[in-house]
């Protein structure tokens, strides 16, 4: 019944993934604020959302043998990752960054079998390929440049997914701590690391341009508050080979689902199409696995 649990949690996370991905790019249109103070306000308002949520479950806080594990998993992902995300786009833009970032789940898995000792199936190993190959054709857009430090960018945040999807697990394993707290203290790590980066990069500037962004990405923040805490419940119920592929392909599907309702047929091709189904297919081969 975990492995069911942990699967249906996967999805509901990716969705929730899927909508605020489709709420960041209407989000950008309408405020022209940096992507990177866009992502720092989204995961600061996340933060409190689960907060909240965790103070409401009624759930025991954790100890500090407990609070540096999680704070760890918030640094390397969506903390640190983030700059190397916001670099990669301006390199290569954003959909030859999103194909790559694509791989993050056969790195989780690779990384799972190697630390976790977790079980390598074939069909599992299919049903992933099968959801990188169809996020790498709905991400696909002719005439990018290429530029070899994007692509190193972009290699290294899917890295840091994967790294994080295994940190969470291996922590998770034999804990009964709240996905709620955990979730938040990993949200408050990666929002005081995205901090840091917009000081660092704005400097005397940081107000300005987190007034710009601060009503656009509250309904982002709100997902992610959600989301986040969802999938590191299913990573502490199911494997990383089951949850890390199952969350991205709903994420993917969603995504062109909401992607053709919202901004117009041209999110509907014949190629999107084929690789949705492609997507569908690599997350049910996981999950019956």
């Amino acid at each position: 019944m975990s492995m069911e649990t942990a699967s249906l949690l996967a999805i509901i996370s990716g969705t929730c993934w899927a909508i605020n991905i489709t709420i960041v790019k209407w989000a950008l249109n309408r405020s022209n604020a940096s992507a990177l103070i866009g992502a720092t306000v989204g995961v600061t308002i996340a933060a409190f959302v689960s907060l909240a949520l965790a103070i409401s479950s009624g759930s025991a806080v954790p100890d500090f043998g407990i609070i540096w594990k999680f704070a760890l998993v918030g640094i390397i992902a969506p903390g640190s990752s983030q700059g190397l995300f916001v670099s990669s786009i301006g390199a290569i833009g954003p959909s030859r960054t999103s194909i790559l970032i694509g791989t993050s789940p056969v790195f989780s898995v690779l990384l799972a079998v190697v630390f976790l000792d977790e079980s390598w199936k074939t069909t599992i190993m299919a049903g992933t390929l099968l959801t990188v190959i169809g996020g790498a054709m709905i991400s696909w857009e002719k005439g990018t440049r290429f530029r070899n430090m994007g692509i190193l960018f972009a290699l290294s945040t899917s890295l840091t997914f994967a790294i994080r999807d295994v940190v969470a697990r291996h922590f998770n394993i034999g804990t009964d701590v709240s996905s709620w707290w955990s979730g938040t203290i990993v949200l408050v790590a990666a929002a005081v690391t995205l901090w840091i980066f917009v000081f660092l990069k704005f400097g005397s500037s940081w107000k300005a341009q987190t007034r710009k962004a601060l009503p656009e990405f509250i309904p982002s923040g709100i997902m992610i508050g959600i989301a986040l805490p969802l999938l590191l419940e299913a990573l502490n119920k199911g494997t990383v080979n089951i949850v890390a592929p199952l969350a991205l392909a709903a994420q993917n599907v969603v995504i062109v689902i909401l992607s053709g309702w919202f901004f117009g047929a041209r999110e509907r091709t014949s190629q999107v199409l084929i690789a949705m189904i492609l997507i569908f297919l690599g997350g049910l081969v996981v999950t019956v696995s």
